[in-house]
C-alpha cells in the first residue's frame, strides 16, 4: 500500500525544485497538478489529472482517494506544501496517516531572499481567492508578504494603504519569480495605485 505524496514544487523554475521532490515526482505513476506545473517536470508515461480543466477539485481528490493505495500517486503544488497549498483540503478526503509531505521553496521565501530581507519577522498573508480585512495587518506590521490574485493585487493593497494614510512604505512586486522573465519592481504607495502586473506575482511591503 502506498501513501499519497504531496510535493512542493517550489516557485517554478526547475533549478529550485528540491532533489527529493524531483525523485518523488519521477517515481509517481499518477500526478494531480495544475497545467503549468508540468512545465517544471517531465510528465511522459504518467497519468496526469489536471486541476482547473473542467473537473472539480472535489471530484479529482475523490478519484485520487480511490487509487493512491495501489498506484504511486502525487499531488504536486506550487511553492511549499505547508504554505497555503492544497494540503488542508486534501486532508478532508485522505486520512492524515496516509499522507507524506515533501517540502518546497515558497514564492515568498524566494522573494525575500532576492530582496536580501529576512522573513522570520514578516506577517505573511494570502489574498488568493480570499476576502480579509488587510488594514490591521498593514498598520501593525513593519514587514509583510502577500500572495496575490488578479483582483487582490498590488493596486488593491495600495488603495487600502492610501485610504488609511499609510505612505512611508516601500512596495516590492515580484512577477514570474524564478523564471527567465522574472521581474522585480520597487514602488511607492502612490506609484502602486495604478500598477498592473504582467503575470503571477507576490508582494512584499516594508513600512518605514
Amino acid at each position: 500500500m502506498y501513501p499519497l505524496k504531496i510535493i512542493g514544487l517550489g516557485p517554478g523554475h526547475r533549478d529550485y525544485i528540491l532533489p527529493i521532490a524531483k525523485k518523488e515526482i519521477e517515481a509517481a505513476e499518477v500526478i494531480l497538478c495544475g497545467v503549468r506545473h508540468t512545465e517544471s517536470f517531465d510528465p511522459t508515461g504518467k497519468e496526469i489529472l489536471y486541476i482547473g480543466k473542467g473537473t472539480s477539485l472535489k471530484d479529482l481528490l475523490e478519484e485520487v482517494a480511490g487509487i493512491y493505495k495501489t498506484r504511486k500517486t502525487a499531488l504536486v503544488v506550487s511553492g511549499d506544501c505547508g504554505f497555503y497549498s492544497l494540503l488542508s483540503y486534501a486532508k478532508k478526503v485522505i486520512p492524515i496517516k496516509d499522507i507524506v509531505c515533501i517540502p518546497g521553496i515558497s514564492s515568498l521565501q524566494y522573494f525575500f531572499a532576492k530582496l536580501n530581507l529576512t522573513w522570520n519577522d514578516a506577517e505573511l498573508v494570502s489574498l488568493h481567492g480570499r476576502e480579509i480585512d488587510l488594514l490591521p495587518a498593514l498598520i501593525d506590521n513593519k514587514k509583510l508578504g502577500f500572495l496575490t490574485d488578479k483582483s487582490h493585487n498590488t493596486a488593491f493593497i495600495a488603495r487600502i494603504m492610501d485610504a488609511a494614510g499609510i505612505q512611508n512604505s516601500s512596495i516590492y512586486v515580484g512577477e514570474e519569480l524564478s523564471y527567465a522573465n522574472e521581474k522585480i519592481t520597487k514602488l511607492t504607495v502612490k506609484e502602486a495605485l495604478d500598477f498592473k502586473e504582467e503575470g503571477l506575482s507576490v508582494v512584499v511591503i516594508v513600512n518605514e
